[in-house]
Order: structure tokens, then sequence, then C-alpha cells
């Protein structure tokens, strides 16, 4: 489970850091339905997350501590909560089954790192 939740951590983390280089190419600071600090920060905290997430993974395949993976799987957790909202109002449905999914793979992702 060491190696599973490990590498769930670093393919999320790459992920989320690609998403937003290939968001932040196409214009994603310019967007008229947000003011540009808003979504900067947002990019910051989208960043951090991803780096958290892939430096704890990391630790886990190594066999290091977990505390960095636990911290790292905590932050999309709240992500994945919180940003449907966002596409529920405007009535996407696809992103709102893709932040389910993801809530209960990094749920289950947690639960195996305190197992250990």
């Amino acid at each position: 489970m060491r190696s599973g939740s490990g590498v769930y951590c670093v393919v999320v983390g790459v992920v989320m850091a690609v998403w937003w280089a290939v968001d932040v190419r196409r214009g994603a600071l310019a967007r008229p339905d947000r003011a540009r600090p808003e979504i900067v920060l947002h990019l910051a905290a989208e960043l951090v997350t991803a780096g958290v997430l892939a430096a704890g993974g990391a630790l886990l395949i190594a066999g290091e501590s977990t505390g960095l993976a636990l911290a790292g799987l905590g932050m999309p957790l709240y992500t994945v909560i919180a940003s449907p909202g966002y596409f529920v109002a405007r009535r996407e449905w696809a992103p709102v089954v893709i932040f389910a999914i993801l809530a209960v793979l990094t749920a289950a992702a947690i639960v195996a790192v305190l197992a250990m």
C-alpha cells in the first residue's frame, strides 16, 4: 500500500502542475470571470499542493516518513470537496464527477497511509 499511495501522490501532483502549466499557457491568468489576484493566489495554492504531494509521494515510495504525504493528501481532499461548487453553478457536470472520484481515491489513499 505504501508504494501505491506514493505513486498516487506523485501522479496527482505532477498532473496538477502540468494541468496548470497548460492552463496558464492558454490564458488562465487573463480570464474575465476572476480577478487576477484571485487566480494568481489560486495558482500558487495549486502549485504548492502539487509540490507537497509529489514530494510526499516520493518519500513514501522511498520508504520514508508518511507525514508529508498525509499533509499533501489533505490539501487536494479539501480542494476536491470545495471546488465542485464553481462547476455546479455553471452546470458543468463532468468536472463534478471527476472531483467526486478524486475525493474517494484521495480519502482511500489517506486511509492506506494511516494504516501503515
